[in-house]
């Protein structure tokens, strides 16, 4: 009966314990100082035990019948109805209701983010460390939707969690700038790989390229030239080089260790977010959103963000001249 653990058997860092006790925080609460040393339940007689037979399941304490009842509740038909019925008893000695068992049912627990599909959990730290370990190890074995999804879950619960990322990590995920120098000379790499319409695009893109000066910041417009980039790479057959001659159109545009600040359109001018989070709350007193300063104050860049993109026209053109 080795393979059926309980407190004092089969489950010594009490990981198992843990895991029975997440979604039920009363009897987590109960349990989170108890002390469970094998060494005393080997002296206890057979009788303090729910399953006699094999020792399992203690139920001569409060504690250790809360416990017990727990490490029963996963082994379903495996138990015989006598042991359930002393189990049921020293509950009912104990006072052992139902209620401080609730929780699994009456509280699900919160849904955990995963990198990948059901894979690579982003809950704290460690998994988040260990999530890029293994995509910046094997992105090469996933497509490039998969790719641009998984680093991008990556870098919001690193984000979240106050998490340093690596520079690959944060290009993948395309928060990089762009070296307008460094991405016109692999399209043209492309257009070099490439015949007819395509190469005309490729060409096309390049010399676009040359006039948007050095650097190019805004996410949303990089994130739709590396699409572009993709769908020419298709109709060209160039995936099968990515990795080996040609990044992959993400690494392509994301192209930089800089982190690229979000910025708002201002009247059709690209302004960082800081700077004009750091605007007096006069003006914005005086183009009456003062919510907009509020909110700066608090120094969160995507809600504030998120609030500029929605003001009318003409108060952006009059903020224009302040920036």
């Amino acid at each position: 009966m080795n393979s059926i653990t309980d407190q004092y058997n089969g489950d010594p860092t009490y990981a198992e314990l843990h895991v029975l006790t997440r979604s039920r925080p009363l009897v987590r609460e109960m349990l989170k100082t108890a002390e469970f040393v094998k060494e005393s339940a080997a002296s206890l007689p057979s009788t303090a035990f729910a399953w006699e037979d094999e020792r399992r399941f203690p139920v001569h304490t409060r504690i250790d019948t809360a416990a017990s009842i727990l490490y029963r509740s996963k082994l379903g038909s495996a138990v015989p109805s006598h042991v359930d019925a002393k189990l049921a008893k020293a509950a009912e000695i104990f006072e052992l209701s139902d209620t401080l068992f609730a929780g699994t049912k009456t509280a699900a627990a919160p849904a955990v983010d995963h990198a990948l599909k059901d894979r690579l959990p982003l809950e704290d730290e460690f998994q988040i460390k260990l999530a890029e370990d293994v995509l910046c190890r094997d992105f090469e074995r996933l497509t490039l939707h998969e790719r641009a999804d998984a680093f991008s879950k990556l870098a919001q619960a690193a984000f979240s969690n106050k998490v340093a990322l690596r520079p690959l990590t944060l290009k993948m995920a395309g928060l990089t700038t762009c070296n307008t120098d460094t991405l016109s000379r692999w399209l043209g790499a492309r257009s070099m790989a490439s015949t007819g319409i395509v190469r005309e695009a490729f060409d096309k893109l390049a010399t676009q390229i040359k006039y948007a000066g050095p650097e190019l910041t805004d996410r949303d417009d990089l994130v739709k030239l590396a699409s572009t980039i993709q769908q020419l790479d298709e109709r060209a057959g160039l995936e099968k080089y990515y990795d080996r001659k040609l990044p992959d159109p993400m690494l392509t545009v994301f192209n930089t260790e800089k982190i690229a600040e979000d910025s708002c359109d201002v009247a059709g001018k690209k302004v960082a977010c800081s700077k004009l989070m750091h605007l007096p709350s006069e003006i914005w007193d005086q183009v009456d959103v003062p919510e907009l300063s509020k909110i700066a104050e608090e120094g969160n860049t995507v809600e504030f963000k998120h609030a500029f993109d929605t003001l009318p026209y003409d108060i952006k053109v009059v903020l224009r001249s302040y920036v």
